[in-house]
């Protein structure tokens, strides 16, 4: 029993060396770029996100530009936000994957605070008419935005 034991234990240290080595060696840069990328925007770390996937190539992962674009809105630079997010929302990124109307919400978020009232609109209601649960409350606030500018 204890010779079957230490067979499993040495088969499964060989495994995860393999997987090591392969990942270290095998794997290219920009493959490791994507994932980390993509690991650090889901930790919400997105400085980070910026430095791997800003040195992802977009043809090869056009994906890339949603959270590129959700990152830098998160650090308040909505030109380079809307720039992303605009690439993501023509190439239709997300839809398969179910965030597509967070894309169109955020476009209309980012034309709110660049102060273009007419597309922050155009967005925020494609968003809700997409099923974005935080396009009705940024309408809202767009209104008042409205309001408050006519007076």
């Amino acid at each position: 029993m204890k010779r079957v034991i230490q067979i499993i234990l040495l088969i499964f240290s060989i495994f995860i060396f393999v997987v090591i080595i392969k990942y270290n060696f095998f794997t290219d840069n920009e493959s490791k770029f994507y994932k980390n990328g993509w690991d650090s925007y889901e930790n919400n770390q997105y400085d980070l996100t910026l430095f791997y996937l800003n040195r992802v190539d977009k043809n090869k992962y056009p994906d890339v530009v949603a959270p590129i674009g959700f990152s830098y809105m998160e650090k308040k630079d909505y030109n380079n936000a809307i720039s992303n997010l605009t690439v993501a929302y023509n190439k239709g990124i997300g839809k398969k994957e179910g965030y597509f109307n967070k894309i169109t919400n955020s476009l209309g978020i980012c034309y709110m605070q660049m102060g273009n009232l007419t597309k922050s609109k155009y967005f925020l209601l494609e968003a809700e008419k997409q099923g974005n649960p935080n396009s009705k409350r940024n309408l809202q606030i767009l209104d008042s935005l409205e309001n408050t500018s006519n007076k």
